[in-house]
């Protein structure tokens, strides 16, 4: 898997101390696929009139969005719902601002397929992270025979065989 190289700036201290304090990773691996989307977003949606169909044109709202919230996700450290409203509130601000815009309009579907790709990511992030917290809660139960009314049949170890010949226990 590819991987994008670390490369860490120096910060001005006040700036570090804003980053530490809010849990961002503005490192190029975090800030990269972020300003790469943004950018598509802007050229699609606000300067050129692609002129995508209907349905395959919410597929495209709700995938970007999708991505969109991924990235923000990363960059606020997977803080989920803070990277949910960023995300969801950068899809109302670009309708908004295409309403605006000449051979553009504000569309109320569109703003729906992109809560759509946020709730998508969301509920997946969510019920990633609670599978995971069920599996290390989840430890192994010691079976308790003796209130279960049964008694462990001892053996001889790897062979199967009773150890005393006769299947039963005499301790008791």
């Amino acid at each position: 898997m590819f991987r994008f190289p670390i490369i860490r700036f120096k910060l001005p201290s006040f700036i570090q101390q804003r980053v530490d304090q809010n849990y961002l990773d503005i490192s190029l691996s975090r800030v990269l696929p972020l300003m790469i989307l943004i950018t598509f977003g802007v050229l699609v949606g606000l300067v050129f009139n692609t002129g995508v169909g209907h349905p395959y044109d919410k597929v495209i709202h709700i995938g970007f969005f999708a991505m969109l919230t991924l990235s923000i996700h990363a960059l606020f450290c997977c803080r989920l719902r803070i990277s949910a409203v960023v995300a969801f509130g950068m899809g109302i601000g670009g309708e908004v601002m295409q309403g605006f815009l000449p051979h553009h309009e504000m569309s109320l579907p569109d703003t729906v397929a992109n809560g759509v790709g946020v709730a998508l990511i969301v509920a997946l992030i969510a019920l990633i992270r609670s599978e995971s917290k069920q599996a290390v809660r989840e430890e192994q139960e010691e079976l308790d025979l003796g209130q279960m009314g049964l008694e462990p049949v001892p053996t001889r170890y790897l062979s199967g065989a009773p150890s005393d010949g006769s299947g039963f226990s005499s301790e008791k």
